[in-house]
């Protein structure tokens, strides 16, 4: 930490200016969040404990050491009265308030098989008299009657035990309460954040971002037009896309703190809980302003207000949430960013200006956006010469910035293991491989019957795809068994798309439906078997928007099923009758053409299945030149994939 006096030479001349005044702010700002890193952050609870640990130690310990006296044995009363009356009891002790007697014998005597010098009995409670004690003195002893309240060193033991577990148990249900604000939504300082540098694709975010960040950077330029910093952004889009790193990269290039949560610090059973904790997160961003405070996974904070199954809680603590934005005295400098892949199950109220007055769209990465993402995470990566990122990032489409970084780490774990020096293309192909279809699972034995089956299925899916969706272009067709699977027909899109056509979709239907028609052509419709479950699904799943989402169904017309459109209720029974028999008809016509195609270039699936049976794994070359030589015309031209 700078010491003042560096503090004050840092100020200049004009320390007694407005601008003099805000660097002397953010100077005091920077220091106190850089002491608070290194003071070791939350607060310790180990002296407590340690406290706790000596007292039980210590009680435990002086027990032990406590010399343990031997009871004497316990008679029945008329013993101890024939006793008494034949004088041999030296002296009578009335103990426990009466309910127990002891009896000191003027000799020791054999009891229950042990030589005694006392013995003791029970009575009635209350059941010693003053006649009682008068006639027991005047048989000779010496009758004293014990002062004890009938708490034993043992009973005092057991209740300061429950006393400590009480308090123990007290303290942690304090804790869950909401315990200390010192240990918690700690603002993290500049010096540990990113920058836009760290954080690759997303430009369309980044460009939105930029009036936040030059905002925080020199707020009088903005404050002398009038304007002002938008008070909350949410940035929305799929898992994976990077939005948390986008808020600590925006923290990093105004060069302020930022305090980071998650929408599930805020939910707890007990009741106001989820309030008092956003109190103490409005507190610490008031303390450390400028700043910026992000809160993830904010659906399940911000959710829709009424909706089944929220509780009051919840209510409570988004409510106070809204307060806090729109009237936090001493706001200014502070900038709430929100992170969620869940936009639809926001309350309306959250997304109104002056709250979270700003959407940012954090999309899947364009194929820029993932050579950039690539780019960034090589650096640190030894790459072979034949790596091209270039053309990992055209083959990669759909993956975001999250299953980027996990298939190079994938390779890189890959190369390890293979003991190279760098990391090579087919490291990078097998941890695709191994992320889309699975790991290989050499242990499973599979009979020549059923693997010649799943050579046929897999063919099936390579010839119909390369005819009816030509612009998913064929990646590898394998029947090695991997995850789940027996064997598996990969496509891969080598281009974005945004928008997709009729013939494209029925295509994908058609494509799904290639491996059931490979095997009702080539077994019969009672050999057919479980080994379609998984494409039944995808081409349901297409089918289904197709005719309820995309209006691409005669029967029901331009008609959307999504609860939206009908005022937030599901669709009507006679809509979601119609759309099942449309769906059920639409997939009947794809299965219908696939088995055309199957039996038309029946050839050439068998010679594809041949292939397979003999080299487990096919290119798309392979499988292309295989097709093209038994006459199907392939639209794909030949790649190195």
């Amino acid at each position: 930490m700078p010491s003042t006096s560096t503090l004050r030479a840092e100020r200049g001349p004009d320390s007694g200016t407005g601008s003099g005044f805000k660097e002397r702010r953010n100077l005091r700002t920077r220091a106190r969040l850089e002491l608070l890193s290194r003071s070791g952050g939350p607060v310790r609870y180990w002296p407590f404990a340690l406290v706790l640990g000596l007292v039980i130690a210590a009680v435990v310990g002086w027990r032990m050491m406590q010399p343990t006296p031997v009871p004497p044995p316990v008679v029945a009363y008329s013993e101890f009265a024939r006793a008494l009356a034949g004088g041999r009891i030296k002296g009578i002790l009335v103990d426990q308030g009466g309910s127990r007697l002891v009896a000191e014998l003027r000799t020791p005597e054999v009891v229950h098989g042990k030589v005694a010098a006392a013995v003791a009995t029970s009575v009635p409670s209350r059941g010693v008299s003053v006649e009682v004690l008068e006639r027991w003195s005047s048989t000779g002893a010496r009758v004293r009657v014990s002062e004890n309240t009938g708490h034993s060193t043992e009973q005092i033991l057991q209740l300061l035990s429950f006393l400590v577990l009480v308090g123990g148990v007290g303290y942690l249900v304090a804790r869950q309460r909401g315990g200390s604000t010192k240990g918690r939504f700690l603002p993290t300082p500049p010096s540990r954040q990113l920058t836009l540098a760290d954080v690759g694709g997303a430009q369309e975010a980044r460009a939105d971002l930029q009036d936040v960040i030059a905002y925080l950077r020199d707020p009088a330029r903005f404050q002398a037009m009038g304007a002002k910093c938008p008070k909350g952004l949410l940035l929305v889009g799929p898992p994976g896309t990077g939005k948390t790193l986008l808020a600590r990269a925006v923290a990093g290039e105004a060069g302020v703190a930022v305090i980071q949560a998650a929408g599930s610090d805020f939910n707890e059973m007990y009741v106001g809980v989820g309030s008092k904790r956003v109190r103490q997160l409005a507190e610490q961003a008031r303390k450390a302003a400028p700043c910026i405070v992000f809160i993830d996974e904010f659906d399940s904070l911000g959710g829709r207000r009424g909706r089944p199954n929220r509780s009051g809680e919840e209510e409570v603590t988004l409510n106070q949430l809204l307060v806090e934005m729109d009237g936090m005295a001493g706001s200014e400098g502070i900038v709430w960013m929100a992170a969620t892949n869940r936009e639809d199950m926001l309350d309306p109220a959250v997304r109104r200006p002056g709250r979270f007055d700003r959407i940012v769209e954090v999309g899947l990465p364009t194929a820029q956006d993932r050579l950039d993402i690539l780019k960034i995470h090589a650096k640190s990566a030894p790459l072979a010469p034949d790596v091209d990122l270039e053309r990992l990032a055209q083959l990669t489409v759909g993956h975001s910035g999250a299953e980027l970084a996990n298939l190079l780490n994938e390779a890189a774990i890959g190369a390890v293991q293979d003991d190279s020096p760098v990391i090579a293309m087919r490291h990078i192909e097998q941890a695709r491989d191994k992320i889309l279809l699975g790991r290989v699972r050499a242990g499973v034995v599979i009979s020549d019957k059923e693997r010649r089956l799943v050579a046929l299925h897999e063919a099936g899916h390579a010839v119909v795809g390369l005819i009816t969706c030509p612009e998913d272009k064929l990646h590898k067709v394998t029947i090695e068994a991997r995850g789940r699977t027996l064997g598996a027909a990969h496509f891969a899109p080598d281009v974005d798309r945004h928008l997709h056509t009729r013939h494209y979709l029925l295509g994908v239907i058609a494509k799904a439906l290639g491996g059931r028609a490979a095997e009702l052509v080539f077994l019969g419709p009672e050999n057919v078997t479980s080994g379609a479950g998984s494409d039944l699904v995808q081409a349901t799943s297409v089918a289904r928007r197709m005719v309820a989402d995309f209006g691409m169904s005669d029967e029901v017309g331009l008609v959307s099923a999504d609860p939206s459109a009908h005022g937030g209720a599901a669709p009507g029974s006679q809509l979601q009758s119609q759309i099942d028999g449309a769906v059920r008809a639409l997939i009947r016509q794809e299965a219908d053409r696939s088995e055309a195609l199957i039996r038309e270039h029946r050839a050439a699936v068998e010679a594809v299945a041949d292939a397979l049976l003999v080299h487990d794994v096919l290119s798309a070359d392979q499988v292309i030149e295989i097709a093209a030589a038994h006459g199907v015309h392939v639209e794909q031209a030949l790649s190195t994939v």
